[in-house]
């Protein structure tokens, strides 16, 4: 893998001192340095040497630069100045004193109210960026800082969009696949709202320890964004901040906060936190709670009306609808005739027979609404088998079998979401309609990350495995540690989390020697500081004489000579010898060094290359 000078010791423009490497991204190295003119601490970040070949990249970390200094807002990282140095295309910006967001969310998840206040100040400052037209669009822990006062700045806009008609439809997606909008990971054009999604996934992850979704590569990390629910935050978590995190991290832009400032108003209880409200739906509920349209509604209401007896009694209205309507087309009976007059006492024997058999038939109708009424007043159902069933599975099985379960949840060894008892039993008679109790399993119960930190990474995994959780390793160089063992794991020790989690390992890697810095000249006079992490470093060097030594015999050349800065002891010389790749270790441990150069009776070329081993 290509890797960048260390350029701690270098002096930019004759302006720019660079003296401590702060972090690397994979487009540049951001460094603590002092701006010489005005004698203030400053960060800068220089491309890397390979980019600079590339003239699209470099106008890339140009504009970078401009959106930064577009933005003008406390809570977003000020830049201060650009410019083109021999060590390459380099930007000037605010020195933020603290931490990252990253950083601090290694000891684990944030205290209720600090997430909220970081997750304010963070949406504050999204939010003027949007008011002036940039969407960050690589929102994440990483790149909000926090100052010791507890102040939060956001920086590194390196993949940011005009929000004006911008699109992310190119060759590459820009965005970290963690932290990646829906929109983002289709490639779709960005707004706000994006930002906003980004956001509310580091909340999340300030409240659980962890992003939602941690595991896989870019595109099955973009997949997930896209089509997978977060698991649940923890019940620590009060219900106001999990509604915050739901709505800011919607799949679809319109039903999340339109912007940095309205998720920042509800952050603080200024602004409703429900999603936007639909107009009034046209739809209604039929008997068996099933969505019907507006004509639909029309005839169940219809359907009502007809059906209400003359008394005002609405029991039965289904099966009175029929009877009604029936009653409508029959012939005129006894039932619905007007009293008898004269003339019918000697009507015709046929028409009393047609009135007798009339009579008979609404009496028949009668009787059997009636029965029909009281079997409907006490019909009863069997109670189905519902252990064993998805939600879903069981809720389609009790509508059919007319029962309306009711779910809780209890902690299992079954899968998250199976139904594994219920109340009353398969094969119980019950009431149509009646509940049934169906206990859910919620899976099995949260577990408290051990603390691993200092362990070998073998004992390590062991107790993560023992604790039901998998864990995942990241080797990383470690200074003054032994190779294997773990430097720091996420989520922090005595988190609470689900069964199954991946706790994160960072693990010592085996030492080996590092390039800081590199320089040469002729004679001496030239002075490099360098900071040393691992315990021994060397210095690897070649000389070479200009013409002839004033003795044929014996040559008098340059000399190295190696100062501790924080001590200001000397801890070692050395006689530069003839020849190419000499070396010279020593074994002075981590601190601040600075190699001087100084002449010697006979003129001499030379470079040196100083290497920390750690």
């Amino acid at each position: 893998m290509l890797r960048a000078p260390d350029l701690a010791g270098h002096v930019l423009d004759d302006r720019y001192e660079l003296h401590l490497l702060l972090g690397e991204g994979a487009f540049g190295r951001v460094y603590r340095g002092l701006d010489r003119r005005l004698a203030r601490p400053v960060a800068v970040k220089v491309i890397k040497p390979w980019w600079a070949e590339d003239s699209a990249w470099v106008e890339r970390f140009e504009r970078e630069a401009q959106l930064l200094a577009r933005v003008s807002d406390p809570g977003v990282v000020q830049i201060f100045d650009i410019g083109h140095a021999e060590e390459g295309p380099y930007y000037v910006a605010e020195l933020v004193e603290g931490e990252s967001l990253a950083e601090r969310l290694r000891r684990g998840p944030l205290p209720i109210e600090d997430a909220r206040a970081v997750a304010e100040q963070l949406c504050r400052a999204l939010a003027s960026a949007h008011a002036q037209g940039v969407v960050h669009c690589d929102v994440k822990p990483a790149n909000v800082l926090i100052s010791d006062d507890g102040v939060v700045k956001v920086g590194d806009f390196g993949v940011a969009r005009l929000a004006q008609g911008t699109s992310q439809a190119s060759a590459t997606i820009a965005g970290t696949p963690r932290y990646m909008s829906p929109e983002q990971a289709r490639g779709r054009p960005t707004t706000p709202a994006t930002d906003v999604y980004s956001a509310g996934v580091v909340l999340y992850e300030m409240l659980a320890g962890q992003p939602p979704f941690m595991h896989g590569s870019p595109v099955e990390l973009g997949l997930r964004h896209l089509q997978d629910r977060p698991p649940e935050l923890p019940a620590r978590v009060p219900a106001a901040l999990r509604e915050i995190v739901g709505r800011a991290m919607a799949k679809d832009p319109n039903d999340r906060y339109r912007g940095g400032e309205e998720m920042a108003r509800a952050l603080v209880g200024e602004g409703p936190a429900r999603p936007r409200t639909q107009a009034p739906s046209t739809m209604a509920m039929d008997a068996d709670g099933d969505k019907l349209g507006e004509a639909g509604r029309e005839a169940m209401t219809a359907t009502v009306t007809v059906a209400r007896a003359p008394g005002g009694d609405l029991a039965g209205a289904h099966a009175l609808d029929g009877a009604a309507a029936a009653t409508r087309v029959l012939p005129r009976s006894p039932l619905n005739a007007p009293p008898p007059g004269p003339s019918d006492r000697h009507s015709d024997p046929r028409t009393r027979r047609h009135r007798l058999i009339a009579l008979a038939t609404g009496l028949l109708v009668l009787v059997g609404l009636a029965i029909f009424l009281l079997a409907g007043a006490s019909a009863r159902t069997t109670v189905p088998e519902l252990r064993g069933l998805p939600r879903g599975g069981v809720e389609a099985r009790a509508r059919r079998l007319h029962v309306q379960p009711a779910f809780v949840s209890h902690y299992s060894d079954a899968a998250m979401g199976i139904a594994i008892a219920q109340t009353p039993s398969a094969g119980a008679r019950i009431a149509d309609g009646s509940a049934v109790r169906v206990i859910l399993s919620a899976g099995p119960p949260p577990v408290k990350v051990p603390g691993v930190v200092g362990q070998a990474s073998a004992s390590a995994e062991s107790r993560l495995v023992s604790a039901g959780l998998r864990y995942g390793v990241s080797l990383v160089p470690g200074p003054g540690s032994s190779p294997g063992v773990v430097l720091g794991q996420a989520p922090g020790p005595s988190t609470t989390v689900a069964h199954g989690s991946t706790v994160a390992l960072s693990v010592a890697e085996t030492p080996s020697w590092r390039v800081l810095t590199s320089f040469s000249g002729v004679d001496g006079g030239r002075s490099v500081p360098f900071r040393i992490l691992g315990s021994r470093w060397r210095v690897s060097y070649s000389m070479a004489y200009e013409g002839t030594c004033l003795l044929l015999v014996v040559c008098f050349g340059p000399s190295g000579h190696a100062t501790n800065l924080e001590t200001g002891s000397s801890v070692g010389s050395f006689e530069l010898g003839e020849g190419a790749s000499e070396t010279h270790t020593f074994d002075s441990g981590p601190g601040l060094y600075s190699l001087a150069v100084t002449g010697g009776r006979d003129s001499a070329r030379w470079s040196m290359t100083v290497e920390d081993y750690y």
